[in-house]
């Protein structure tokens, strides 16, 4: 599965029905987690559920492509309710 590292302003090309992946450090002994945010246009875009690899690795957000489109992914590292960090991804659904 490939893995998405541009982010805003640049854009993310994927062919429609294929999945991909963006994959963020993450470290759990510091209490902060990613998340992402659900402002994303889901027609476009199916979210497929997170996979943390442990300290080392980070997490994996695992996507699919659903529809021709474009949308903005945002990712927000948060602890409670203190947020880090924010990352954006605009992703943009092409022809195969």
């Amino acid at each position: 599965m490939p893995k998405l590292e541009k982010e805003a302003p640049g854009i993310n090309e994927v062919k429609n029905s294929a999945k991909f992946r963006i994959n963020l450090p993450e470290n759990h002994t510091t209490g902060y987690l990613w998340q992402l945010s659900p402002d994303f246009d889901g027609n476009v875009i199916e979210n497929m559920g997170p996979v943390w690899h442990g300290n080392e690795k980070g997490i994996d957000f695992n996507l699919k492509a659903k529809a021709l489109g474009q949308t903005t992914l945002n990712l927000v590292l948060r602890k409670y309710t203190d947020t880090l960090d924010v990352k954006n991804f605009i992703i943009k659904i092409v022809e195969n």
